[in-house]
């Protein structure tokens, strides 16, 4: 009965997954890709280039983008994410205060236990016991990469910002006539001209397309 008590009383919760860490090892991957493919594109026009057949008039119309520069300009995107930290901050805070409180019945039951009969302990064991896979449960449901509360509302938030400067991005270049608009953050993009940086241009995009949406509804 006592080593039953000291594992359940001693028993630790899991290491906490950390939601940013999640998000930014996605983010990671998906600018893995973006890179891989960056430099496919890459390596096309310059096969396009060196082809003799290819003159003055016909040459590739390209241009580059720094979608972090355009994000931190872009003031709904920093709304959004205002909102999903403060969003993040309370569920974290509701999660903590939980474990607390389940810590404390912990502490207080390990003092307790000495005083109390084995059926007793059997029965506040058991009751710890579904706490914690309770808390362990509630834990997963925040901080599930997939479908978890807060990469729920990481989507809800800023999913929408991104699908509009894709957007915004896809119209200039077709609008411009563009052939290619590289990602300048990527590494496949070691140097360019600033001559060729449409990312101010994308914000000014974007900001009339807001003000012009109250017209259109």
């Amino acid at each position: 009965m006592t080593s039953r008590m000291e594992r359940i009383f001693k028993e630790k919760l899991p290491a906490r997954p950390v939601h940013r860490r999640c998000i930014k090892q996605e983010k990671e991957i998906i600018l893995m890709n973006r890179r891989i493919v960056t430099l496919m594109v890459f390596c096309m026009a310059l096969s396009f280039f060196e082809n003799p057949a290819v003159t003055a008039q016909n040459q590739l119309k390209m241009a580059y983008v720094r979608s972090g520069y355009i994000l931190s300009n872009f003031e709904p995107y920093r709304k959004a994410v205002k909102a999903y930290e403060e969003f993040e901050r309370v569920e974290v805070e509701k999660l903590q205060k939980r474990a607390a409180d389940f810590q404390k019945k912990v502490a207080d039951s390990q003092k307790q236990a000495a005083f109390m009969t084995e059926e007793k302990v059997r029965d506040l064991s058991r009751q710890l016991e579904q706490e914690n896979a309770e808390l362990e449960k509630y834990s997963e449901q925040l901080y599930n990469r997939e479908n978890g509360i807060l990469a729920k509302k990481y989507q809800e938030l800023i999913k929408p910002i991104f699908d509009r400067v894709n957007k915004t991005i896809f119209q200039i270049r077709t609008e411009g006539g563009y052939a290619f608009i590289f990602e300048a953050e990527s590494d496949a993009l070691i140097d360019a001209d600033e001559k060729y940086d449409i990312s101010d241009k994308v914000i000014e995009q974007l900001n009339k397309s807001i003000s012009e949406k109250p017209k259109q509804e």
